[in-house]
């Protein structure tokens, strides 16, 4: 065969796998996922569809129930089957639902809000105009959502609608995700209003029984509800994934706030931010951490390669539940369309090569591999210290304890959002068959590099009261220039 030839044919087998590769599956139609929530359910319908979450759970879920046993799981399940009225609205079927769900205790595998809530946005019903957080078992009031019917900050709430702030206390944590006390009270705290909202079918008015803090006497006052577009908390702020600039002279800043996006774009970030600090000799770096949601665990091994002194991994082990629904929504987000044929394709994926071959429902081991930094010449030697608060969560939470137990410098600030051993990578989102209603359960459970199994998130070496700046903290402290 001549040269030309060859390269023809290569030409053509690199176009072909290129139109291959570009095949896609279609977009996902999401609209028969809204629920109306003001349909009815009857009771048969009711418990069919918690028979068929508990199911569900079951199939998909690598280990449901690592805090609450089996039988009192559906002890709980048969006493709420037992009492269900003949019909339920689906709103407060969903609110039910979510508490089921969260039972399991894993921050990944939760009820799906969107589809709710949308509806109910539409149908222009309101929402408490107040922000509040929880402190020492009270509910203060910490902004106004509408300057027009003001309460100011710090006034504690006695009571909502006749329900005492203890009762609304307890009942809101059962609708937060998080798997501990703690975690589970500052996220409701960061959106009290949404909370409320998921766990009370109040929509319009809100009585509120207060007491000032210089007065030892209680009053009320009413408020309107507000609609959702007013709500401060409506809508995140756009923000950066990934930025990096100099607070002084000696000390580099990365901000972080997901591990999303296009890896080869956080790799130039993360070349171009080193290389930065190696041409201005930058002896500390502050990695911020704060507000962090996750994403590809492996954006963080690329990290660590910059800063780590010894050979690191991100993960002691994993437990992979390989279900025929997992796998399939795996294809859908990580392997086009046109290539699946091509089977072993899959070992090229980090994450499928560890499936490929599995059984049906195969709960298969995954023991990390230790990764080596990059050589001293390319690495960061100076101080490393990275902050974490409630909402450094999933993979970043990996990052965090990875961090600490390869001891890459110190971690400032409050614990993480996320135990040390979690269950995640929650791919499939199956919907319930009567009520349509969908949420995402958790396939791996992940194993941290300590062992530590229980309801413990990662502890930062420095704490910092989280009304205080750790970035001030850290250059007032820490670093002596």
């Amino acid at each position: 065969m001549n040269k030309k030839v060859l390269l023809f044919v290569i030409l053509i087998f690199a176009l072909l796998v290129g139109f291959l590769t570009s095949l896609s599956d279609p977009a996902q139609d999401d609209s028969y996922k809204f629920v109306a929530i003001d349909h009815y359910l009857t009771n048969q319908e009711l418990v069919s569809d918690i028979d068929s979450l508990a199911k569900l759970i079951e199939h998909i879920h690598p280990n449901p129930y690592r805090f609450v046993a089996k039988k009192d799981f559906y002890s709980q399940l048969d006493s709420i089957k037992g009492t269900l009225p003949d019909s339920m609205s689906t709103l407060n079927f969903w609110r039910l639902v979510d508490q089921i769900l969260i039972q399991i205790n894993d921050a990944h595998s939760y009820v799906d809000d969107r589809f709710v809530l949308t509806d109910y946005i539409n149908k222009e019903k309101l929402f408490l105009p107040l922000s509040a957080k929880i402190q020492s078992e009270k509910i203060i009031i910490t902004k106004n959502e509408d300057l027009e019917q003001l309460l100011p900050e710090g006034i504690e709430i006695e009571s909502i609608n006749g329900k005492s702030a203890e009762e609304i206390i307890e009942a809101l944590l059962t609708h937060a995700t998080k798997e501990t006390p703690y975690l589970k009270r500052l996220q409701v705290s960061d959106d009290f209003g949404f909370y409320l909202w998921k766990t009370y079918d109040w929509e319009s008015e809100f009585k509120i029984h207060f007491k000032d803090k210089n007065s030892a006497t209680l009053d009320s006052i009413t408020l309107k509800g507000i609609p959702w577009e007013k709500r401060k908390k409506s809508s995140a702020a756009e923000r950066d994934s990934f930025t990096f600039k100099f607070l002084n002279k000696s000390t580099g800043y990365l901000k972080i706030t997901d591990f999303n996006g296009d890896e080869d774009e956080i790799l130039t970030f993360y070349e171009e931010s080193f290389n930065a600090m190696k041409e201005a000799n930058t002896t500390h770096l502050i990695i911020d951490f704060r507000g962090h949601q996750g994403g590809a665990d492996n954006y963080g091994e690329h990290l660590a390669k910059y800063i780590a002194r010894q050979p690191f991994r991100k993960l002691s082990k994993a437990y992979w539940k390989i279900t025929p629904e997992f796998k399939e929504a795996f294809d859908r987000r990580f392997v086009p369309k046109g290539i699946r044929w091509f089977k072993p394709i899959y070992l090229v994926n980090e994450y499928s090569s560890v499936f490929y071959g599995a059984k049906p429902n195969e709960l298969i081991t995954v023991t990390y591999k230790m990764k080596k930094p990059l050589p001293e010449k390319e690495r960061f030697l100076g101080e490393v210290y990275l902050i974490t608060d409630h909402q450094t969560f999933s993979a970043a939470s990996i990052f965090a304890e990875m961090f600490k137990y390869f001891k890459m410098g110190k971690i400032i600030g409050q614990p993480t959002g996320n135990l040390y051993s979690f269950n995640g990578f929650a791919l499939v989102n199956p919907t319930l068959p009567h009520s349509k209603i969908s949420f995402q359960v958790s396939s791996v459970y992940n194993i941290a590099n300590n062992q530590e199994q229980g309801l413990q998130s990662v502890e930062p070496d420095i704490f910092i009261d989280p009304k205080d700046d750790p970035n001030t903290y850290i250059l007032e402290n820490l670093i002596r220039n």
